[in-house]
């Protein structure tokens, strides 16, 4: 079996698993539209670009999509996602799971399980808007994207709260800050939100052209 088949093989076996998901591109791609039409939750597998016949392997992602903030140009329309190790938060930034011999029913077994345990319970909170923004506000805030999310959903005071938070509890702290202060002696129209100087950027211009405030 060459790799290709190997991926698209286990790719179904686990999207037989959810059924409340549209499975597209041989099971690349799981789909689940939210209840209020507007969110998209979206699986999505690959495959590594170093297959070959006798070694397959594949990354786990997970993202959410708003339409509406994709009509209102805002991210994107992006509000959270990643690489499935990295969102768990575990210790590990990114993880191939093999597919080789022995490997290839514990390796589906398991994306199984962690989809079951961690992705799922991740749509059923984004369900409800202004319970799931609550209880991002009362925890650490670990992702910069939430920031677009709570800023279009629950307003500009929210958004300001969290994303001090954000920038408070960020190893970028003083780049952060100093890039917001930066902008105060900046033409509005020079800016450009598009470009990214390090990661994180242009969130910092997002805020500041939005009267985001920053802290210190």
């Amino acid at each position: 079996m060459k790799a290709r088949e190997f991926c698209e093989k286990a790719w179904q076996e686990i999207a037989s698993h959810f059924p409340d998901f549209t499975v597209t591109k041989k099971g690349q791609n799981l789909k689940k539209i939210s209840k209020n039409k507007d969110l998209t939750f979206e699986i999505h597998f690959q495959a590594s670009r170093h297959n070959y016949s006798c070694s397959a392997e594949f990354s786990v992602h997970f993202s959410i999509y708003s339409k509406s903030m994709i009509k209102a140009n805002i991210n994107n329309g992006f509000i959270y996602g990643g690489e499935l190790e990295s969102l768990i938060d575990r210790g590990r930034i990114f993880r191939w799971f093999p597919l080789t011999g022995a490997s290839y029913q514990h390796s589906v077994n398991e994306i199984i399980e962690l989809l079951e345990k961690y992705i799922l319970p991740i749509c059923e909170n984004f369900e409800d808007t202004k319970v799931n923004i609550q209880n991002i506000l009362n925890e650490d805030a670990k992702n910069i994207d939430l920031f677009y999310y709570i800023y279009f959903f629950d307003g500009k005071d929210s958004a300001e709260q969290y994303l001090n938070k954000f920038i408070n509890q960020s190893n970028l702290k003083k780049r952060f800050k100093g890039l917001y202060h930066s902008l105060e002696n900046v033409a509005k129209e020079s800016i450009d939100i598009n470009v990214d100087e390090f990661s994180g950027a242009s969130t910092i211009k997002f805020a500041y052209l939005n009267g985001i405030k920053i802290e210190g």
